[in-house]
């Protein structure tokens, strides 16, 4: 069995910012204007808008910075459009609600290339595109169209790679053709969360690391928080766990975690690679995926020195040991010549979906939550939590077309998804009979 470094790559010569020793019952506030649950991207960003707007401001994180999915995700940025597409969003919501839901995608990544420069935040951000390659002429018909649709969206563009300008996006003979999105991009997020914790800090936020959040009840004043350190009173508090959202509170919450469905996201990132040979695979260094049933994403580096390849892991547990073979065999399927080259760095973390396949923001009994990102949540936290802060801030501009969506569950869902394993290998099996 191979020996990988069970971290995750974009950690690799990063210094993690020094966070104060706060977890001690003696620093713990009495109260605070708002307490956030998660400091990943959505709380930190929340936490952001809101110390600048003179909140005082605690955050509380289960595990340590760097150690969920804001900090161990794949790095692609884009608008992340919805998975139903159009069609599929007109069926449901008809043709206007549709297009809103869609340009939602592209405001969020305006909004996040702007907040990337206006805070000046050293994140490795790379705009390159993104190629999405098929395997058969149906199916790139078919993501022609629905491209050519998307053309009335403000701020999208993109391009038909034909089967024989494919060598000009990628080393690899798999796909027919495909699409380049030229609103897509890349980045190193744990690079991207350390910068949002100094941002924070800096600020007089006040940050407990390994501190689950049990609790929270309605009191005179405002609500209590119970922590292992003790409880803490806070006028507002705001949801930001995502896909951990069960796991570090199991009995807490259940509104929440009935609705969402933790998935295991596992990445590889191979040795380092001859120049020529990155040069080859990605020739214009895009981000890249295709018209796989399991998702699969893949990229350079962003010193353009290895491969990164993620997909799903095969079941609810991190084990690096199982998710890397894995994963090993796949990005081969795509480039063969990789087969003897060794895999250096093998990781996981969990995003969530929902049942709708939208993210979600809001208030339910009193607390206020931004979650259900569905894979695609790099740019969709960064640009939800500004509107959740104005939210709770009382400020105009609050309003997304996300915000009327009913947060749907299904009847005798609990929060763990014991049906997905089965469902991902159906549909590796279909990707396999299929060509991918």
């Amino acid at each position: 069995m191979p020996e990988y470094k069970n971290k995750p790559y974009w950690q690799v010569g990063v210094s993690k910012p020094h966070i104060p020793i706060q977890n001690l019952p003696q620093n713990l506030p009495k109260s605070v204007d708002v307490v956030i649950i998660g400091a990943g991207f959505t709380g930190l960003a929340t936490a952001l808008h809101l110390l600048r707007a003179g909140q005082t401001v605690a955050l509380f994180d289960a595990m340590s910075i760097g150690d969920g999915a804001s900090g161990r995700n794949g790095g692609m940025v884009g608008p992340s459009l919805h998975k139903l597409g159009l069609d599929g969003l007109t069926r449901k919501y008809g043709a206007e609600k549709a297009m809103a839901i869609l340009q939602e995608g592209m405001n969020a990544i305006s909004y996040f290339k702007n907040f990337i420069e206006k805070e000046n935040i050293n994140c490795d951000l790379q705009m390159t595109g993104r190629f999405r390659g098929v395997n058969n002429k149906k199916a790139l018909e078919t993501v022609i169209r629905d491209s050519e649709n998307l053309m009335t969206l403000d701020g999208f563009r993109f391009d038909v790679i034909e089967r024989g300008d494919v060598p000009s996006e990628i080393g690899s003979d798999l796909y027919h053709g495909g699409v380049v999105y030229h609103q897509d991009g890349g980045l190193n997020p744990f690079k991207l969360q350390c910068e949002l914790v100094r941002k924070v800090l800096s600020l007089g936020g006040v940050l407990f690391e390994n501190t689950p959040v049990g609790t929270t009840q309605k009191k005179p004043g405002g609500i209590q928080v119970e922590t292992p350190e003790g409880t803490i009173l806070a006028k507002n508090v705001v949801v930001a766990s995502n896909g951990y959202t069960k796991r570090f509170a199991p009995g807490t919450r259940r509104y929440f975690s009935k609705r969402l469905l933790p998935l295991t996201s596992a990445m590889i990132a191979t040795e380092e690679l001859p120049k020529e040979t990155i040069d080859r695979l990605f020739p214009n260094k895009r981000m890249h995926g295709g018209n796989h049933r399991l998702v699969q994403y893949y990229r350079a580096s962003p010193d353009h020195k290895r491969v990164l390849f993620g997909a799903r892991g095969t079941d609810a547990r991190d084990r690096a040991s199982i998710n890397g073979p894995v994963l090993k065999m796949h990005l081969c399927k795509i480039f063969p010549e990789l087969e003897k080259v060794k895999v250096d760095y093998s990781w996981s973390g969990k995003v969530a979906y929902t049942f709708d396949h939208a993210p979600h923001l809001g208030e339910h009994d009193g607390l206020y939550f931004a979650m259900g990102y569905c894979g695609s949540g790099v740019t969709r936290t960064i640009y939800l939590a500004q509107k959740l802060a104005k939210r709770i801030l009382g400020e105009d501009g609050y309003e997304t077309a996300f915000d009327d969506l009913p947060f749907e569950t299904k009847p005798f869902y609990s929060g763990t998804p014991w049906f997905m394993p089965p469902l991902l290998k159906w549909h590796s099996f279909l990707d396999q009979i299929e060509g991918n």
